[in-house]
């Protein structure tokens, strides 16, 4: 027999019965675990599905060993009464059927592929997708517009065009590669009990990925930038009219490139840690309302 367990949330398996009391006996599937194989509606906790041990038989005397009503004292054996089968409880009343069920309300087809996971997962792939290749690009056309703008500049004008241009183009391909590989992740995820917590938190850590790339990209180029082109910048470009979350230096040389080279680290190094935070929360959150709902079900089982 197959069956699959979750753990934080994400399906795993399938394993068979020798392979689900391993991980029993290892720990990692408990009585609070949900499982599932063929043949249950739902999946349910473990602690519900094992199977329970059975009594040991009690084998009757022996018919020498049966005590008489005149030894006992006893009197003789109450008259036997006619056997009365237990009452039984009546079954719950059948569920109401869904709101889905009604296909002919037009809005309801929506509402329910809103409901299904993989529906909204599709469109967040998607959407990594299209941004990694816009972001692609932008770092192309960029790179096209520095290097336009650095005619007549001269020598090391030209030189450091030439590789803020390259700079920011391979800049713009990692932060495409960032989301290209981060649609794979969530095109990844297992069945869950939850949607847009898993996805959100991969869109954390998508967003300070990208971020430390762009903000190290940006420093690296305009680093090698201020140390190469003449102090009056090159003409039809000015690092300091960009609207970058970076303060450009007035003059250019090798201290301007070095103060923005570490203040752009700075803010590559904070979004990294922001985004990798916020996604390590939204994990904590899913294991919290894990348990809460753990624990809900084995307290509506034991009522």
């Amino acid at each position: 027999m197959q069956w699959y367990y979750t753990v934080q949330g994400q399906r795993q398996g399938p394993v068979d019965d020798a392979g689900l009391e391993d991980l029993v006996r290892q720990g990692v599937i408990r009585d609070d675990t949900y499982v599932w194989r063929e043949g249950l509606a739902e999946w349910q906790l473990y602690g519900a599905t094992k199977p329970k041990p059975m009594p040991a038989p009690v084998s009757p005397p022996r018919p020498s060993e049966q005590p008489t009503a005149a030894g006992t004292g006893l009197g003789a054996p109450p008259p036997a009464r006619p056997y009365a089968a237990p009452s039984r409880a009546a079954p719950p009343a059948a569920k109401p059927a869904a709101a889905g069920s009604k296909s002919y309300f037009f809005y309801y087809p929506v509402l329910r592929a809103l409901s299904d996971g993989r529906v909204i997962r599709t469109c967040v792939v998607w959407g990594l997708k299209i941004g990694a290749v816009v972001a692609a690009l932008a770092g192309l056309l960029s790179a096209f517009g520095i290097v336009s703008a650095s005619q007549g500049s001269g020598g090391s004008g030209m030189l450091g065009a030439v590789l803020l241009a390259v700079v920011v183009l391979a800049t713009a391909l990692c932060v495409g590669q960032v989301c290209w590989y981060r649609a794979g992740s969530v095109t990844a995820l297992g069945e869950s009990d939850y949607t847009i917590i898993p996805i959100a938190s991969i869109l954390f850590r998508t967003s300070g990925e990208c971020g430390v790339t762009a903000f190290a990209g940006i420093g690296v180029g305009a680093c090698l930038f201020l140390w190469l082109s003449p102090a009056g910048g090159l003409p039809g470009m000015d690092l300091r009219s960009l609207p970058l979350p970076i303060s450009m230096p007035a003059s250019t040389g090798f201290v301007g490139g070095i103060v923005v080279l570490l203040y752009a680290g700075l803010l590559g190094v904070l979004s990294l840690i922001g985004g990798y935070l916020a996604a390590e929360w939204t994990a904590v959150l899913v294991d919290i309302a894990g348990s809460i709902h753990a624990i809900r079900r084995v307290a509506e089982k034991a009522e």
